[in-house]
């Protein structure tokens, strides 16, 4: 789990609703090697720039999905804050190789202006366990991990 340094202030700022938010995933495709910048990946613009960083997978089956069933809670267990919601599925998704998933809050009704979405977060092989995967044309449900989308330790 990666979350851009952007987006650790915002959620200090309460800049981000986890709750109430429209929060969409994409996916990137194995066809540009990507690696995770803290630092200048803050905007959906900034990581699907077409092919230069990482390439937003195509194809048969894919749209970005919203995320619904949002819920933060406090593990005392654990001590965490977490964020989770509802698994997301692509229905027959024929489209490459996933690299990773990117969970963003999307501003002004739709995604024309992904220089204003903000990245939430950036799940890759190392916080999914089944990542690379491939795409073959069965459903694809992205399992979020049983302690959640985020922790906050």
């Amino acid at each position: 789990m990666a979350l851009p340094n952007d987006a650790k202030e915002e959620l200090l700022k309460g800049t981000f609703d986890l709750v109430n938010d429209t929060l969409k995933v994409l996916l990137l495709d194995n066809s540009t090697a990507y690696t995770f910048d803290p630092d200048a990946h803050e905007f959906v613009s900034d990581i699907a720039d077409g092919g230069t960083t990482a390439t937003e997978m195509s194809g048969t089956g894919y749209s970005r999905q919203t995320l619904t069933g949002q819920a933060v809670t406090e593990d005392t267990t654990d001590d965490e804050g977490v964020f989770d919601a509802d698994d997301v599925t692509f229905t027959g998704l024929d489209a490459g190789t996933i690299q990773a998933i990117v969970v963003y809050q999307q501003i002004g009704g739709d995604d024309t202006t992904p220089g204003d979405d903000r990245v939430l977060v950036v799940l890759d092989d190392s916080a999914v366990a089944d990542l690379p995967l491939a795409t073959n044309g069965s459903d694809i449900t992205i399992l979020w991990a049983a302690e959640g989308i985020i922790n906050l330790t």
